[in-house]
């Protein structure tokens, strides 16, 4: 953190997150050999990356001898191999307090978090048998935020207003597979003549929603009596009227 020039101040933050100590559970009765891999085509959907017809491997099934047998052990992850989860990220912001009475304050954030859990999945394909995207890294997700506030003198009229501009959310495309498409390459039926599995089209980052800004604002007027002031505002949320999509249906 530094004063770049009289009443401007900047700051600069590096982080790292590094998680670990995670936990699986093994179940005993169950071997990776006991798992038939398999893959599915995506079908055409111009919403799809390159309009779909893809292939998707790394998908498993258990055989049905085993498939209904369960004996839990749960225990740490490191027994079966490496698994992390990694953050890195930086935050910038500029702080101004202007003579006029002026206040600025803005700011980026941008980070990445990167997800592995490739290793022990080899071991113990049960523990998600058709998700395919062992490795996790969606990618940069940034947010920009804005806020300033001016009092105007001799009226004593407060403006004020933030922007935001936030990432949107990592998009899936979850499809139920038919057994009778999944057995194509499987060779067999699905275990406990299941009907579908559900397979995920998208590698996580490949789609995102919307990019959510908003612009909210504020005027007051400060009433003063005697040593005693009070402010009366109106505030108005999504000036923009901005319509983004929030929330997305991810079949």
């Amino acid at each position: 953190q530094h004063e770049v020039m009289p009443r401007i101040s900047l700051e600069v933050g590096y982080s790292r997150r590094w998680l670990q100590n995670f936990t699986v559970t093994d179940n005993l009765l169950q071997a990776a050999s006991d798992y038939t891999p398999f893959s599915v085509t995506a079908p055409l959907d111009p919403r799809l990356p390159d309009g779909g017809g893809y292939v998707i491997s790394g998908l498993y099934n258990a055989t049905q001898a085993v498939a209904s047998l369960t004996d839990n052990y749960r225990t740490y992850a490191p027994d079966y191999g490496k698994q992390y989860a990694i953050y890195n990220g930086m935050d910038v912001n500029v702080n101004a307090r202007m003579r006029s009475g002026l206040t600025l304050q803005g700011g980026i954030s941008s980070g990445t978090q990167s997800n592995d859990d490739c290793e022990v999945r080899a071991k113990l394909p049960e523990t998600s048998p058709t998700n395919p995207y062992c490795h996790n890294a969606p990618g940069l997700n940034t947010r920009g935020t804005l806020a300033g506030s001016y009092t105007v003198p001799r009226v004593d009229v407060l403006l004020s207003g933030t922007f935001q501009s936030s990432q949107g959310s990592v998009l899936s495309a979850n499809y139920a597979v038919p057994a009778a498409v999944a057995a194509q390459s499987l060779v067999r039926p699905l275990a406990n003549n299941a009907t579908s599995v559900t397979v995920d089209l998208i590698e996580p980052g490949q789609r995102w929603g919307e990019r959510v800004n908003q612009l909210d604002f504020r005027v007051g007027k400060i009433l003063r009596f005697r040593n005693q002031r009070a402010t009366v505002s109106l505030d108005l949320y999504n000036a923009l009227n901005e319509d983004t999509i929030l929330s997305y249906n991810q079949t």
